[in-house]
């Protein structure tokens, strides 16, 4: 994500669906108050053609037995309601592994109401007699978990649900949930971090981004990067407007004067990096990089003209990224711009989203390249737990400087260390582990870069690019650490990188020296 500056011609970055329907003729849960009421929820008739998601045995196996009936869970207990990340307080949850977000959602842009459906087929990690996700705001129709109807315990943006039967550890389950309401920001984001987050509605468009929060605001889910999943987006509109969200367009359908888009994430994904753009919005085809990425923009009708020249490099970004972080991780790529800003811009996967505001911005190519570098460390390769937020931001922020010295012949590293080392006094705090209040905080961009040119510095182009190439293979799809990069580093390397790291990410102080210019 880039968090614009005034003063500051890099740009630092930050990251970025659903509502009401269904629920059969079954009976509507209770909603049960942590002081014990209980409300009657309504629900609403629809057609239900999905099927409950439990593992079933291999009955063509002669080897395998089927059992008569299902086996008794024991030990079954509560998922635990966070995973225990201060960064954001109790958002994300424990005992299970999403698989799949398939995201049904309505918008009424007159009545600013968002109707949905979401069902999420998820695998236990331990015996469950309960579960939780998060959900700003709604009101809740119906749940289900494997086609029964499950209780439903809320506490502000928690919900309990518990099934009506224990489910075994190492299962596959289905929950569907149906909602209905106007999309609101959770107060942890709006109150702690100070930034909006998530759902947006603007007077004539709707978008999503936010970050470290965003999924919540507007669907029910595990709302922490550990736990990623693939997304489907089914999103009913106004005819008269144009909707665009993560991966690929698959079906577009019309029925009256609404019209049904389809778009599919089969990528895993971390939950803050979902985008959704609702409006009056121009898609256009920027062709292909060379190694076959198609790369497509969405961007405000009024703003084609101008914004779009901003974009021009995208391609041969790619391209020369490829070369130096291995191939692009996912099936296509685009920059979205909306009408005004959010402060600054966000690497939502596959379809980077910006503010107007980025035509004031010094050198907007930087921040072109710093949210694509993000598709290789963020998206592809994503954090474990917030502390980590270097690995994201301070990766983007070097990518700027290897796009420049991929396509300018005068670019200089020591100019460039000079521009970051003005920052001075800014630098001096920890890089890793910055703290709630500092995690978009300049040292985490910048001095960040700064530790990514002194580690190649330190062991040579062939190795350093080895590194980033290897992190991508190894962990590409799934979380890592900063204590994983240090030991593929030290790994790839031969060299004891510890005390490096200590005093480039671990400590205040900043060193003295890089590039034969003073940092101090």
């Amino acid at each position: 994500m880039v968090v614009s500056r005034a003063a500051v011609s890099f740009l630092l970055c930050a990251g970025l669906v659903a509502a009401a329907c269904s629920s059969g003729d079954s009976t509507a849960p209770s909603v049960v108050a942590r002081d014990g009421s209980r409300s009657s929820t309504t629900t609403h008739d629809t057609d239900s053609t999905d099927t409950g998601g439990a593992t079933e045995p291999d009955v063509d196996r002669p080897d395998v037995a089927v059992p008569a009936t299902e086996p008794e869970v024991s030990g079954a207990s509560p998922g635990a309601v966070t995973v225990g990340d201060p960064y954001v307080g109790d958002f994300g949850n424990a005992g299970y592994d999403v698989v799949e977000y398939d995201l049904t959602l309505d918008w009424d842009p007159d009545a600013e109401r968002l109707e949905g459906s979401t069902t999420i087929d998820a695998i236990a990690t331990q015996a469950l007699s309960a579960f939780n996700l998060e959900l700003t705001g709604f009101e809740i129709a119906a749940v289900q978990v494997d086609d029964s109807d499950a209780t439903v315990e809320r506490d502000n943006d928690e919900l309990t649900i518990t099934p009506s039967e224990p489910i075994s550890a190492g299962a596959s389950f289905r929950t569907v949930i149906d909602y209905a309401g106007t999309p609101q920001d959770n107060d942890f984001v709006a109150g702690e971090i100070g930034r909006p987050s998530g759902w947006h509605t603007e007077r004539d468009y709707a978008y999503v981004a936010g970050e470290p929060l965003a999924a919540s605001t507007f669907h029910p889910v595990n709302d922490h990067p550990s736990d990623k999943a693939s997304f489907v987006y089914r999103i009913t509109a106004p005819s008269e407007l144009t909707v665009a969200a993560n991966g690929t367009l698959d079906t577009r359908s019309e029925a009256a004067d609404t019209t049904t888009w389809t778009f599919r994430q089969p990528a895993p994904q971390a939950t803050y990096l979902t985008t959704i753009l609702i409006g009056d919005f121009t898609v256009i085809d920027d062709g292909e990089s060379t190694s076959g990425v198609p790369v497509r923009n969405v961007i405000d009708s009024d703003l084609v003209d101008r914004v779009l020249p901003l974009f021009v490099d995208q391609r041969a970004m790619i391209d020369a990224f490829e070369q130096r972080f291995g191939p692009y991780p996912f099936e296509v790529y685009g920059s979205a711009v909306i009408e005004g800003s959010f402060g600054g811009a966000l690497e939502t996967q596959t379809l980077s989203i910006y503010g107007a505001d980025i035509l004031g911005f010094g050198r907007p190519e930087d921040v072109v390249a710093h949210e694509l570098a993000h598709q290789w460390f963020g998206n592809n390769v994503s954090l474990e737990r917030w502390e980590d937020i270097w690995l994201n931001e301070g990766f983007a922020t070097y990518a700027e400087a290897l796009w420049q010295e991929a396509s300018d012949p005068d670019f200089s590293y020591p100019d460039w260390v000079s521009g970051l080392a003005r920052f001075g006094p800014a630098l001096e705090a920890h890089v890793h582990d910055p703290g709630r209040e500092d995690l978009f905080g300049v040292q985490v961009y910048l001095r960040g870069g700064l530790t990514l040119h002194a580690l190649r510095l330190r062991v040579g182009d062939d190795v350093f690019f080895d590194i980033l190439r290897t992190w991508n293979q190894r962990f590409g799809g799934a979380n890592a650490t900063t204590d994983d990069f240090e030991a593929l580093a030290e790994e790839l390397s031969g060299d004891e990188l510890g005390r490096f790291f200590d005093d480039w990410i671990r400590s205040d102080e900043l060193p003295a020296e890089l590039d034969g210019v003073r940092l101090r």
